[in-house]
């Protein structure tokens, strides 16, 4: 029997993926979208998003929820870097009628605006309580905060999610820039970014063709929701859009972890994009298990109106989801590589997030697509060379040029040549260099892990630069590795410092792309 076989195109394996959604009524309509570092690639929709028998697609407006956060907190950051806030300071500083109770510490300091947009600013989850309260007027949700609000945390100590503290965070930038959160967002970023299809609900053009949420009754028949209109929580969940904008979006953001381009819109720094997808409060490590009986370790936390995952296998993951009556919303991408999936439904009846992060998976493997890129440093190259020379043939001299003092004071040079020559033995004699050199792992532009090969097994060998200049080797690192001993089985890093990544370890470190410039 042959094994040859032709691919499906990814686009169509996900379009029979995502129908299968609809089909199965877990919603009346589903659109998506693949997004690349290029934007868009791809988009499709399913079944109806509306009663005129509206077939969605990559233009059509949903509301997205929480997914709005991010919006936000790009405009904090913005405000931020323009001198106009601090995410240091506390939510006294815009609210000062704000007062929290509930722990151990009372009277605990306020959370700042930092913890509210990373979700660590000590209220209690409020997700289920705030669906009804969504048209809340600002003066209505203001006075109850001056009533008291209960922490279940000390602010800053542990992940919680706060729709309510969202809410006042988001207000409080609209007081630090003299103008409505949701207008500073429409100028300072929806319309620089081309975002054309991107509102906040309490300003939506009339005539868009926009998706209608739906929940099933008892007899199996779809029923309307009415619009949802926003006013105090806007900043928490108040923005529609569609699957175009939210690729640009994503687009945008995830560039600031790859090379500059020239096409880029610079309204917000790469580094203040690259802030907003780093983890700011660590979430409870969990061990799930997969519907195929797989085991998936989750470890990460929240951003700045993001969620971020660390897998084991990609490295950083970057998602957030939404969720009204009558819409369930994802998107999550893989900022390395500019890969993402965006996926808008007009039920809250099923379970898009596990389909948006299955089919980003599903892209990712099909790809092979690395953890992360690592461009070694010239002088990483050139003294990993030269460190290649000298554990082949030790010369004092050329060890005295490539080696910093440290190396000679942690151990002395002549222990280092008499521990290497024996590992040689125990593996050799090693073979002639390669053209290109066997590279394992590495870590950081300053640090490199290679091979050498020898007639019984290899030698594993791993540098680490010094911080300054001129650049010298501050860690010379050689293990033997036996032949009878498969690749898969041997370690990918051999730092002492990184003596955690044990043997078989479940890493992204065997997932790194390593240039070579």
């Amino acid at each position: 029997m042959s094994n040859e076989l032709i691919r499906t195109p990814i686009a169509t394996e996900l379009d029979a993926f995502f129908g299968q959604y609809t089909a199965a009524d877990q919603s009346r309509g589903l659109a998506y979208g693949i997004v690349t570092a290029d934007g868009l690639s791809h988009a499709a929709g399913f079944g109806t998003a509306n009663d005129d028998g509206l077939v969605p697609d990559a233009d059509t407006v949903f509301p997205i929820a929480s997914m709005s956060k991010s919006f936000v907190a790009a405009a904090a950051l913005l405000a931020r870097d323009r001198g106009l806030l601090s995410l240091d300071d506390p939510i006294t500083t815009y609210f000062p009628q704000f007062t929290a109770s509930g722990t151990l510490e009372d009277p605990c300091p306020p959370p700042t605006l930092g913890m509210l947009f990373s979700m660590s600013g000590g209220l209690t989850e409020d997700n289920s309580w705030v669906d009804p309260f969504i048209d809340a007027a600002v003066d209505v949700v203001l006075d109850q905060v001056g009533k008291g609000l209960r922490y279940s945390h000390v602010p800053g100590a542990e992940y919680e999610y706060s729709n309510l503290g969202f809410t006042l965070a988001g207000l409080a930038v609209g007081r630090a820039v003299g103008r409505p959160i949701e207008d500073f967002v429409r100028d300072e970023l929806l319309i620089p970014l081309g975002l054309t299809s991107t509102w906040f609900d309490n300003a939506a053009p009339a005539g868009i063709e926009r998706a209608t949420g739906y929940s099933l009754d008892p007899a199996a028949n779809w029923i309307p929701y009415a619009p949802n209109v926003s006013a105090a929580f806007a900043a928490a969940g108040g923005i529609m859009s569609t699957v175009r904008d939210l690729a640009r979006w994503i687009d945008w953001l995830s560039s600031a972890f790859r090379a500059p381009h020239p096409d880029d819109v610079d309204i917000l720094s790469r580094a203040a994009r690259r802030e907003m997808q780093r983890v700011r409060i660590v979430d409870t490590p969990s061990l799930s298990v997969q519907p195929d009986g797989s085991l998936k370790p989750l470890v990460g936390g929240y951003g700045l109106g993001l969620r971020i995952s660390l897998d084991a296998q990609r490295g950083t993951m970057v998602s957030h989801g939404g969720g009204l009556p009558g819409f369930s919303l994802f998107m999550c991408w893989h900022p390395d590589s500019g890969n993402g999936v965006v996926v808008l439904t007009n039920s809250h009846r099923g379970n898009p997030s596990e389909l948006c992060q299955q089919a980003l998976g599903r892209i990712l493997a099909r790809d092979r697509v690395p953890a992360q890129t690592i461009t070694l440093w010239p002088e990483t190259v050139r003294l990993r060379e030269d460190a290649d020379r000298l554990i082949r043939r030790w010369d004092d001299e050329l060890a005295a040029q490539i080696l910093a003092d440290n190396v000679d004071f942690d151990r002395s040079l002549a222990e280092r040549r008499a521990g290497i020559e024996e590992l040689i033995e125990q593996i050799g004699p090693l073979t002639e260099p390669r053209p290109a050199p066997q590279i394992v792992s590495a870590a950081t532009p300053a640090d490199v892990t290679w091979s050498i090969p020898g007639a019984r097994g290899e030698l594993l060998c791993m540098i680490h630069l010094t911080p300054v200049e001129p650049a010298q080797i501050q860690e010379l690192v050689v293990q033997a590795v036996p032949a009878d001993r498969p690749r898969s089985a041997a370690p990918v890093d051999v730092s002492p410092r990184r003596a955690y990544l044990r043997e078989n370890s479940l890493t992204a470190a065997t997932n790194t792309r390593v240039v070579l410039p």
